[in-house]
């Protein structure tokens, strides 16, 4: 096997579990839509990946899509039932990555007889990309299960079948190949990769992921999917080959989507398209899905602790930000500001006046609903990795356990972290060991956190705690052994566009919950009792603005159930603001769509989110102080978390 250039690997599937508030997290995707996405329609009610072709009325039986949709369901629900140990959740995904296997075709060939075909335009070839989203689902169950059979029936489907993976999406499939080169040390995977990676190249030279452009300083304005996709390729090719030229193309091209798109909550404005930054930009709910994955990659292969601060902060706002706190329904675009969320709220440019915002189980599409069931499964099994010299790696932080096997004489140990993170700043570990055993166990000092402290067994550890760095303490671990991590949390303020204001703490951005009318929309086909519908209209205020040198208070309170419940948030941030008159929603009864080359005129009553209020309306704010009460952005369905930025006017009394 040639060389892992991988700076971390993720710690076997089979010996990472949730505890605490990560653990209900899951149970509530068990018990919401992760366990039963069948309400949500077509393509989830038919028979999936066990047909060769999914077949709905007004569908195209040869479509690619409705295989991609379940295939991202299928990974969400395997990986959930493994990190429960939930049989029902795994016996209902296996139905799905089970018959693939065990009906290959003669070639080897995995999957429907309709996916063998290319379909699409020029770019747009999917034929071969839906297997790269289920062939996650079968990397978990290796990871988990250990299943030999599994790396021999995907090595033999590349190896031995005939497929042009250098179309379209289809060259996402190189995932796969690279995975599975570093598990077989089978070379001709490897070949295999970079020939087609390489077509891609050629075939495209023109698109934003061309290793060429992903290194120029050009502003991607790709498909948001297709991007966040792509962009870990090269990246995943330095790890088994060491060419640091597509190292630093995934590099350029994540730190460009940093630089030109991505919003307060932690994910890419990215309604279909990439969008750039703004106040009422958002996001479509694949893209937390998927920008989260490819970070993931980026961390293991660098090493660089910058790539798990940005996972944190996707996963710990835009996440939760975007579902029903029970994860019953989700939005097809989610916004950091967004005070309305009905069946026609939808201010973006794709799909104006649509359902695309509101809170549903199929809120207008179908590949989101698949999608967000992997969020949360995937940021818990990336928590724990191990090093190049085998050392254990805390990566990313919240409650949970690792069972491992520490040095030569692979002694077994348990890790427990014992925590409220991210609504508290201290993270225990402790540790069991069958017989003390020397290791390196390392800890990471997020980059937003100047002051981090390091006890060992009660004293404090004389090491620099940098930000953004990974702290190694190499010791002899013995059981009763504690690490306790403490990470202070200041209070921010930070400056986005339009002259916005955001106010966070640590890993967390705050909001500004707003009151609304909560109506069940007895129109939406696929919304029941236990999946309903939402129309949601503000009825509270959400007009305001703040001065940036405002006292802020913080106040804990207990955690208790699901930390995002918007009732019991377990820590809030009092600060004044002032009304501004003039920031009103934006009301319509008719409303022009251009649409399949032409304009389309609807009747209707459309209530849209407002950009930031300009100079003028800002001058016009009131002078009496208003107390708010800001909560965890994921706490909220309605929200302002981006304020107009407002001076403290002259003669105030400044009282509340």
């Amino acid at each position: 096997m040639g060389t892992d250039y991988r700076t971390f690997h993720e710690c076997p599937l089979a010996r990472v579990a949730p505890t605490g508030w990560l653990a209900r997290m899951l149970e509530g995707q068990r018990d919401g839509l992760t366990g039963h996405l069948e309400v949500a329609g077509f393509p989830f009610n038919t028979a999936g990946w066990r047909s060769n072709r999914i077949k709905a009325k007004g569908h195209d039986s040869k479509s690619w899509w409705p295989y991609e949709q379940v295939a991202y369901w299928v990974d969400g629900m395997i990986r959930c039932g493994h990190l429960l140990g939930d049989r029902t959740l795994l016996a209902k995904g296996r139905r799905q990555t089970d018959w693939v296997l065990s009906h290959p075709g003669r070639d080897g060939y995995l999957g429907p007889s309709s996916l063998r075909e290319a379909q699409g335009d020029r770019y747009f070839h999917c034929n071969r990309w839906p297997h790269t989203v289920l062939f996650r689902a079968l990397m978990a169950e290796y990871s988990a299960t250990g299943r030999k059979s599994i790396l021999n029936k995907l090595r033999r489907h590349y190896v031995s079948g005939a497929g042009d993976y250098s179309l379209g999406r289809n060259v996402l499939n190189v995932e796969i190949m690279v995975w599975l080169y570093h598990e077989t040390g089978d070379a001709k995977l490897l070949d295999l990769a970079l020939q087609q990676y390489g077509a891609y190249q050629a075939r495209y030279p023109e698109h934003d992921t061309t290793v060429d452009r992903m290194l120029s300083d050009q502003s991607p304005r790709d498909h948001g999917v297709n991007y966040n996709e792509h962009a870990k390729l090269a990246a995943l090719l330095y790890g088994a080959t060491g060419d640091r030229r597509l190292l630093k193309a995934s590099r350029k091209a994540l730190a460009k989507l940093a630089r030109d798109h991505e919003l307060v909550s932690g994910v890419p404005s990215s309604t279909e398209h990439l969008r750039g930054i703004y106040s009422t930009a958002g996001y479509e709910i694949c893209n937390i899905a998927d920008y989260t994955w490819t970070l993931g990659y980026l961390l293991m292969i660098t090493g660089e602790a910058a790539y798990a601060d940005r996972i944190e902060r996707a996963v710990f706002n835009a996440a939760p930000g975007a579902i029903t706190k029970d994860f019953t329904a989700l939005q097809y675009f989610s916004s950091p500001n967004q005070v309305v969320a009905d069946r026609s709220s939808n201010h973006h440019p794709h799909g104006t006046g649509s359902m695309h915002v509101s809170y549903r189980p199929r809120p207008g599409t179908e590949c989101c609903p698949g999608n967000v069931n992997r969020i949360f499964p995937n940021y818990i099994s990336r928590m724990w990795m191990t090093d190049r010299e085998g050392g254990l790696v805390a990566a990313l932080y919240g409650p949970g356990r690792v069972q491992w096997k520490a040095g030569p004489e692979r002694v077994p140990v348990t890790v427990h972290q014992q925590t409220d993170y991210p609504f508290r700043e201290t993270i225990a570990f402790d540790f069991q060991c069958r017989q003390p055993v020397a290791f390196r166990f390392s800890v990471r000092i997020p980059g937003w956190c100047r002051h981090a402290t390091i006890t060992v067994n009660g004293k404090p550890l004389k090491r620099t705690c940098k930000p953004g760095t990974f702290v190694r303490i190499q010791r002899t671990f013995a059981s009763g052994d504690q690490v306790v991590l403490t990470l202070p949390m200041a209070v921010q303020t930070s400056a986005w566009p339009e002259e916005g204001l955001a106010i966070e703490r640590g890993p967390l951005v705050f909001a500004l919950p707003v009151k609304g009318s909560r109506r069940r929309d007895q129109r939406d086909p696929h919304a029941s009792d236990n999946f309903p519908a939402w129309n949601l209209r503000p009825i509270g205020r959400w007009n305001v603005g703040v001065d940036p040198l405002a006292k802020i208070e913080v106040q804990e309170h207990p955690l208790t159930g699901n930390p995002w419940d918007p009732e019991k948030p377990p820590i809030t941030l009092s600060l004044p603001g002032r009304i501004i008159p003039g920031w009103k929603l934006i009301e319509k009864k008719t409303l022009k769509v251009h649409w399949g080359g032409r304009d389309h005129l609807h009747k209707g009553d459309y209530r849209f989110m407002p950009a930031l209020p300009g100079a003028k309306a800002r001058q016009k704010a009131g002078l009496t102080l208003q107390p708010l009460t800001l909560v965890p952005f994921g706490s909220t369905l309605l929200r302002i978390s981006i304020f107009p930025r407002l001076e403290k006017p002259s003669g105030s009394s400044g009282r509340c």
